[in-house]
């Protein structure tokens, strides 16, 4: 840790000083671009007391959400450029802004940063995990429960933090290594008190550093050739001085690790995840269809709402995915994915509950070179670590780049 620390520094400080001596004057960019993802989508939810329902009807953002952004860049010469990017949310079926209705959720940032030796970016961005394993993930971060998120919370696409300061360096060729540090998150947050989720949500940026809940992540990617290899680890701090409910004693931290690979052999695409959960979820497993957790049903054995940081102690569990993607021809390509969470400590939330369970297949044909349709279906057992609740979909879909 000291030697990235080091090092991601060292590189920050070079590359400061010779942007003060790039040219002054240089070319602008600027790039509207975004993603309209709508579809059908038939799901039954059952087996649970819980919940017990079925829904047919339009779902939007099912492959990827859908978005609209802006890209802007500016040369400062020498290979070093000052760059940011501005993106928002949205449902397509009804227009509706998505990310707690921000402006720009899903992405806000500006930086700086050099061709060969990486990036600082400072606003409201990812941590590591998805950005390294998005090109590991047979499904890309979407359609719901496939999704490698779906047991692996860190690595949710769709998942921003606040106040988030990043620093990505590249030593070697094809290794990144990188550093974060978020201020105040401004996520919803839970804490278990052994028998519910108490809503502790900060939603401003507290004068007092400990008066808001805080995240470190870390993450390195290798490629070469047909390898790619990712690693991750974020770790959630409490608001110990405010945020904390009287009921709940020593919340602690909530941490993930995340490690795995993908490798091309040509006539298919192979990929693996392990990982590892403890002190609650950085971002809770809920039962949706849409990457945007909007589906008919939502639920989890913590009983708060999808996307939220949950710290609860007793929680701890050991992630795993295994996936491949086989390509037809040019054109079309077969993905399917087996993602696991099993449990390995003891909690009230879970009832008993020791592993959650995916199933998941998927086709893609490619229109145009923006343009795809889609199908997938998968089927989930103890979705969300609620006891005997099983799900089941089957998504079809139209998703459009410009």
């Amino acid at each position: 840790m000291t030697k990235i620390l080091s090092l991601t520094f060292s590189v920050l400080s070079v590359s400061l000083c010779s942007l003060m001596t790039a040219a002054a004057h240089s070319e602008s960019t600027l790039n509207l671009y975004g993603i309209i993802d709508t579809g059908l989508a038939y799901q039954v939810i059952s087996g649970s007391d819980k919940i017990n329902s079925s829904h047919f009807g339009l779902a939007s953002g099912i492959q990827t959400t859908s978005r609209w952004g802006m890209r802007g860049s500016e040369d400062l010469g020498n290979g070093y450029s000052v760059n940011f990017s501005l993106e928002n949310s949205f449902e397509t079926n009804n227009g509706m802004m998505l990310s707690g209705g921000r402006e720009f959720g899903l992405q806000s940032w500006l930086g700086l940063a050099h061709q060969d030796l990486g990036y600082f970016r400072m606003g409201r961005q990812s941590s590591y995990a998805p950005e390294y394993f998005l090109q590991i993930d047979p499904f890309r971060g979407g359609m719901g429960q496939a999704r490698m998120a779906f047991a692996f919370g860190s690595a949710n696409s769709n998942t921003k933090y606040s106040n988030l300061v990043k620093l990505m360096a590249q030593p070697l060729p094809g290794l990144k290594v990188g550093v974060g540090y978020s201020f105040a998150p401004q996520m919803t947050t839970y804490y278990y008190d052994g028998t519910k989720a108490i809503n502790a949500t900060a939603a401003d940026y507290n004068f007092s550093s400990m008066d808001n809940t805080r995240l470190i992540t870390l993450g390195t990617t290798y490629s070469h050739g047909p390898l790619i290899l990712a690693a991750s680890y974020d770790q959630v701090m409490p608001n110990l001085n405010a945020g904390v409910p009287n009921q709940v004693a020593n919340p602690g931290n909530i941490t993930e690790w995340i490690f795995g690979g993908k490798y091309d052999f040509d006539v298919v695409q192979l990929s693996f995840a392990i990982g590892q959960n403890r002190g609650g979820v950085i971002n809770m497993q809920y039962v949706s269809v849409t990457s945007a957790g909007k589906g008919p049903i939502e639920a989890s054995s913590w009983g708060g709402g999808p996307g939220a940081m949950v710290f609860d102690p007793g929680m701890s569990f050991n992630s795993y995915m295994l996936g491949f993607t086989l390509p037809i021809n040019g054109a079309s390509k077969i993905f399917g994915a087996w993602t696991q969470a099993a449990a390995t400590g003891i909690s009230n939330a879970q009832s008993g509950v020791t592993s959650q369970n995916a199933y998941s297949i998927g086709y893609q044909y490619d229109l145009s070179a923006k343009t795809n349709i889609y199908a997938a279906t998968s089927y989930a057992t103890n979705a969300g670590f609620v006891s005997n609740a099983n799900s089941f979909f089957v998504v079809t879909g139209l998703r459009h780049r410009f």
